[in-house]
This record gives C-alpha cells, structure tokens and sequence, in this order.
C-alpha cells in the first residue's frame, strides 16, 4: 500500500474538502471539520495548508498545518512559549525538555500540526491507514516546514489514548512532555435536575445552590445562536476575562475576527449561552455543535457586574445540562485549563502530550 500512496497539499480547507478529508473527520474531531479551519484562515492570519494521504480512490490520512512565528500571539498554541508554560506550570517532562533545547527561541518559527485548538490536535487516520500511512503524512509536512524555513515541527495537544500516532511520532525522534488536561462532561440525564443529582449530596446542594442565586439575581440566560449584533461586546468580554488571567494587551479585535468568522461560517453550529443583566450582556460561552456533541469554546465576563455571581458555572455548565436533551446532545467538551473547576463540575480528564522536534 505504501508504494501506492500519493500525498497532496492543499491551500484551502475547501479544497481538502473537495479531496475526502470529511470521511476522515470523528465525532469528537469539530475543530478538524473544513468549515472551522475556514474560520481560522479567515481569522488567524498565519499561513496554513492540509495534507491529504490517498492510496487509489480512498482518503487514508489528514494533517493540517499552521506556520506559527514569534509574533503569532498564541500563549497556548506556539511551540516556543507552550513549552516554558508547562515547565512552569510543572508539566511532568517539560523542564526537561526546556533544559534541552536551552532557548526554546531556537525552536521558532514552528510548524504546528494537527490543528490550532487547545486539546486532542492531532493527524486524522481512517480505516486501511496504519502507522506506515503516518509515517509518510508526517515526513511530508516535515520536509515541507524544513523548506519553509520552519526550525521545528510540533503537535502540541496529543491525547494519551492516540496510541498509533503517539508510537509513530516517538519513532520519527520527536521528544514529548505532558502539555495539558482535557475535560469532557458526559451528562447523566436531562436537564439541570438529573446533572444535579448525579453528584454526591455535598456538591449537589451546592451546585442547586449556585442555580438558585443565579434564578434571585435577576440575570437572565438565553442559549441562542451567535447574533453578529453581539461581537463587539462579546469580544471585549473576552478581553477582560484575558486580561484576569494575564494576558493584558490583548486586541478585542483579535476575538472580533474569530466571532465575526464563525457567526459566517458556521450559522446556527455557533450558539451562545449568554448572561444579560439590566438590558447589559455580562457574561457569555461560545458553544460549537457538532453530531451529538458541544465544544465550549471561548468565554468573557463583565467582573464588576458580576461580582462573586456564580455565571461560570451557570453559562457553561448548568444551563447548557438544561438545553442539552433539546439539542440532542449527550456530551459537552470542555478543553483544556480551569482542570480543577471541571472535575468539579463533573468532567473526566484525558491527559494531553507536547510532541516536538527540531529541524535540520
């Protein structure tokens, strides 16, 4: 099979499309589906391209590529400051690996592979693929970052459960270290009630608790698709909540570009769980659908209005276990971050893995 099989690149995610790259795509793979990386070409302004494996008319293979530099502002999705992040953060393996390559600078620009999300980025392999399939979709994208002056090539959120790609990217010499936990929510039920209930009897009186100051507090929360009306206020929430968190400089336009993108691209798979207090929105979660799935994607929150309001919690968790059942939808993915405040609410983790490696 490997003798047979021909390996395209492609500019456009329509144009990978166009070649099979659907038939690739999982239900958990939403951030892999052509019509989101359209969002991020629009929106991302880096350099991207898909490679496609075929061995006669069948589609084996699928990798996305994005040319990450050190001006692309991604703190959790470049190479170089993903890697000190971790090793600060005590990520097991990441000291290691940043003592290694002493200035992690060196490792710049950097081919990304897999995706440009936070969690489970990885190379799409469909039925017939085997690890040889890998290894060749993989020597591709890495002669190509080498031609265009990439200095290392990297899948940054690799789940521990991707066994084939994992053992191919160890024997192709790539060194890795863990880089983050992501948390699903598989929802026992439907609605708040049943989510409730699911929890020992401490958590749950206080999970109804948080429920009951959000009913008393006059907020008002809607689940709705993204109204392009909103962007501008929803991207300077987003600004804020960045800012808390240490990101300060952040461009709302940034977060406008992405909104702006996905209220095209996507229609109603965009939603938005939304918190409105006095006619003023004060808190808001993207929410992306996908087969009987939701990816919470981003977030923002007015802190002065807000207060010590429990609108996380209620926006993307108690809410969302409300609408769920109407949507059809059984489990919600949460991503990496906030660990401890997901397992709180529910979640389990699956432990994700920086893979790199330096180029010639």
């Amino acid at each position: 099979m490997s003798s047979a099989l021909v390996i395209n690149r492609w500019q456009t995610p329509e144009d990978a499309r166009e070649a099979g790259w659907d038939t690739l795509v999982g239900p958990e793979d939403f951030f892999l589906l052509p019509d989101w990386m359209r969002v991020l070409q629009d929106s991302a302004g880096a350099r991207m391209g898909y490679l496609t494996a075929r061995a006669d008319s069948r589609v084996l293979a699928a990798l996305p590529m994005v040319h990450a530099t050190r001006e692309s502002p991604w703190s959790l999705g470049r190479t170089d400051l993903l890697i000190r992040h971790c090793a600060g953060e005590g990520m097991d393996g990441a000291a290691a690996i940043l003592g290694a390559f002493g200035e992690v600078e060196r490792l710049m620009p950097s081919m990304m592979c897999g995706g440009r999300h936070l969690g489970r980025t990885r190379l799409l392999l469909g039925p017939g693929a085997d690890a040889d399939t890998a290894h060749r979709i993989l020597e591709e994208a890495e002669g190509i970052a080498a031609r265009e002056g990439a200095r290392s090539i990297c899948l940054p959120y690799v789940d521990a459960a991707d066994r084939v790609q994992r053992g191919v990217l160890r024997a192709r010499g790539y060194v890795s270290h863990v880089s983050g936990q992501f948390a699903s929510l598989v929802l026992p039920g439907d609605g708040f009630a049943d989510y409730a209930s699911a929890f020992p009897a401490r958590r749950a009186r206080r999970v109804r608790a948080e429920r009951r100051r959000i009913e008393a507090s006059g907020v008002h929360i809607t689940l709705e698709p993204l109204d392009p009306a909103d962007i501008p206020r929803l991207a300077s929430l987003e600004t804020e909540l960045f800012a808390k968190y240490g990101m300060a400089g952040w461009d709302p336009r940034r977060s406008e570009a992405v909104l702006r993108a996905a209220a095209q691209r996507l229609g109603d798979r965009a939603l938005v769980s939304k918190a409105v207090q006095e006619g003023r929105i004060v808190g808001f979660a993207l929410i992306l659908s996908h087969s009987d799935a939701w990816f919470a994607h981003r977030a923002g929150f007015d802190y002065a209005a807000v207060g010590k309001l429990p609108l996380y919690y209620e926006l993307l968790y108690y809410s969302l276990a409300d609408h769920a059942a109407r949507y059809g939808v059984g489990t919600i993915h949460y991503g990496i971050g906030s660990t401890e405040a997901k397992v709180s609410r529910g979640c389990t983790l699956s432990q994700q893995y920086l893979y790199v490696k330096e180029l010639a």
